[in-house]
């Protein structure tokens, strides 16, 4: 697959996509509440962009993020990374294409994006210890496991992240 990987507008019309893709199968297993997901598609936080994965013209997947507040840091436990970081959520939801690269390459996409802005100290997302597909994808993407934590409803995960700067 040498298709160009893009992410393209996230519009209400792709809700039904979006659903369709949280509950595959591959994907369900990670999203144990999806209509938190689709709200948040459909009515992101200020701070929160969204956009769907591309391969040529085929929507393949899904990323959002979102500035992240020290409120919102200290109540799950990431009393060590700095406000104003991103938070990256991705998903790949056409089985098709899972497993040949687009999740990084979307992560590249994105993350040459971020790095236009300078008000951004880290990049981090969060995996399922148990998810071992993911963590290599985000480590091809230049992610680094920076620690484990349990946030609500999720149980065991990685906290992932990238410095989009040295001095991070």
């Amino acid at each position: 697959m040498e298709a160009e990987v893009t992410l393209t507008p996230f519009s209400r019309t792709e809700v039904t996509l979006l659903r369709r893709w949280l509950a595959a199968p591959h994907v369900a297993v990670w999203y144990p509440d999806p209509e938190d997901h689709v709200e948040w598609a459909v009515n992101p936080p200020p701070s929160g962009e969204r956009a769907l994965i591309a391969v040529g013209s085929q929507p393949v997947g899904y990323v959002r993020w979102q500035s992240v507040s020290r409120e919102i840091l200290d109540s799950v436990g990431l009393h060590e990374i700095p406000a104003g970081s991103v938070d990256v959520d991705i998903l790949i939801g056409d089985p098709d294409f899972v497993g040949h690269g687009i999740g990084p390459k979307a992560l590249l996409v994105l993350l040459s994006k971020l790095c236009q802005r300078r008000d951004i100290p880290l990049v981090g997302l969060t995996t399922s210890v148990q998810n071992l597909s993911a963590q290599q994808a985000y480590t091809k993407a230049g992610f680094r496991i920076l620690r484990e934590y349990s946030p609500p409803g999720y149980g065991r995960c990685y906290l992932m992240v990238y410095s989009l700067n040295e001095n991070a």
